[in-house]
């Protein structure tokens, strides 16, 4: 280990690890082990601190949770099954079931949709913690264990924070957004204008530029695609790959921020030219993201679309009828897989 610390800095950095839960046998076989393992050790306990004393039964009992329940939730969350005589729990884990139970009790939710609402959430927070453990790594990779435990003691409790904020903004825009959007009456419909964008070409620049290459064009498209949604009054459904899905509470919104996206991104970002397509109808929002007939349109739509154009639907072109920020004109009859006979029309700023 390189730049031994200092006695008083071993004891400091101990005495947090203890209080995070770590057993002195476990601290002694770790330092033994060297500073690989004592690094593992840091990194199991900081992040999700608490003594692993409890079996699987012990937290369901202690929760007052419904065993069968209990087990669906863990799995629904992503994580393998602990065997039963296997003390991997913490009392936070038994509050945190304790919670979630009285929540969805409270919101009178039924398993399935208990069960949905604990995959979603685990997914979208398994994606976030993957992204920073790229940031974690690279920024540890020189440093010993102290070093470690001081930047996680520092950063965790800020980054504790920021999730919260993060979620609480985002909870309060999709919320107004639904509001505003047409067909508040249903609360199972709403109607949006979903958009695609991609970049064209782009399986073949897959096969002809490096993957670090590759990586850094997805991600510059993503980022400014991203901005240029938001900036636009609209919402990030989800990203696959080199595509934007997006939505917007109506047509116009939706038609400016496929106006901007092939406008900007490609120029800006020295990305492959960019496409989009744009459908406007009633779809279903559900977990995050959007179903029902506009989405599979959309989705058809770009796949026609020339570079750097955007192609909208019968319907968008309808309801942006009178606004003269924008111009639609024919360019005819496509046959859309499992669509048939479709109209697009070619979207162009006034």
């Amino acid at each position: 280990m390189t730049d031994v610390p200092t006695d008083e800095a071993w004891r400091r950095a101990l005495d947090i690890l203890r209080s995070a839960g770590v057993s002195d046998a476990d601290l002694a076989q770790a330092m033994e082990a060297g500073p690989d393992e004592l690094n593992r050790v840091v990194a199991r306990h900081l992040t999700y601190p608490g003594a692993r004393h409890l079996r699987p039964a012990e937290v369901w009992e202690r929760a007052g949770v419904d065993e069968t329940l209990s087990r669906s939730l863990w799995r629904a969350m992503g994580f393998p099954e602990v065997p039963d005589d296997v003390a991997a729990f913490t009392d936070g884990d038994v509050e945190a079931l304790r919670v979630a139970a009285w929540l969805f009790e409270r919101a009178g939710m039924d398993a399935a949709v208990v069960l949905q609402q604990a995959r979603t959430m685990s997914q979208a927070a398994a994606r976030i913690a993957e992204s920073h453990q790229d940031v974690i790594v690279a920024a540890t990779a020189d440093a010993d264990p102290v070093e470690a435990i001081g930047l996680a003691v520092a950063a965790l409790p800020a980054l504790d924070h920021l999730l919260l904020y993060l979620y609480r903004r985002h909870l309060a825009a999709a919320t107004e957004q639904r509001l505003h959007a047409a067909g508040d009456a249903d609360q199972d419909a709403s109607t949006l204008a979903v958009g695609f964008a991609d970049l064209t070409g782009f399986t073949e620049l897959a096969e002809t530029v490096p993957i670090e290459e590759l990586a850094v064009i997805i991600e510059r498209f993503n980022a400014r695609s991203s901005d240029v949604i938001a900036e636009g009054g609209g919402r990030v459904v989800k990203t696959i790959g080199d595509e934007v899905m997006f939505s917007a509470p109506d047509a116009s919104l939706g038609a400016s921020v496929a106006l901007t996206l092939v406008e900007e991104v490609s120029q800006a970002d020295q990305v492959p030219p960019v496409r989009v397509g744009v459908a406007t109808g009633p779809v279903l929002v559900r977990e995050g993201d959007v179903f029902g007939p506009p989405v599979n349109l959309a989705s058809r739509l770009v796949a026609i679309a020339h570079p750097n154009s955007a192609l909208v639907d019968h319907a968008t072109r309808d309801a942006l009828e009178g606004d003269d920020r924008f111009r639609c004109s024919p360019v005819g009859q496509r046959r859309l897989k499992g669509l048939g006979s479709v109209r697009p029309f070619r979207l162009r700023s006034a």
